[in-house]
């Protein structure tokens, strides 16, 4: 796997794959990470894809927590994305079902890890659950 960190501050543009939108971006929209962004750019294919270096954003679907490592790889293995209103989820349809918490964990001053939430544990340090990534509004 490519890269286990996501950073939401200054993070590369991403594709987002399931509504057409102007070049915008994905946001967190609760503390600590309020208005921390990743860049978006919206398409119909239910993947995220860096514009940068074209790694697919996905989801360690096989690790046992309840809390999933989000990872940039070469290839889309997690096809399960979504939008309701602005925010991105976990389709119904998807093997998570519709899902879309997030847990933010900081690293440092600037860097964070990010994990895909389907329950309520939380890794050990200075973590956020039930955070929410989101596009501006595309009405």
């Amino acid at each position: 796997m490519l890269g286990l960190l996501a950073m939401l501050l200054a993070a590369a543009p991403m594709l987002l794959s399931t509504a057409d939108a102007k070049p915008e971006r994905i946001r967190s929209d609760q503390s600590p990470t309020f208005h921390y962004t990743l860049q978006t750019y919206p398409k119909n294919s239910n993947t995220i894809q860096s514009t940068n270096t074209s790694l697919f954003m996905n989801i360690a679907a096989s690790e046992s927590t309840s809390y999933k490592t989000v990872t940039f790889d070469k290839t889309a293995t997690t096809t399960a994305w979504g939008l309701e209103g602005d925010t991105i989820i976990t389709t119904r349809s998807s093997g998570f079902g519709r899902q879309l918490d997030f847990v933010v964990c900081r690293l440092d001053s600037q860097y964070w890890q990010v994990f895909f939430q389907t329950g309520s544990a939380v890794p050990s340090g200075a973590c956020s659950n039930y955070q929410s990534l989101h596009l501006p509004c595309l009405c």
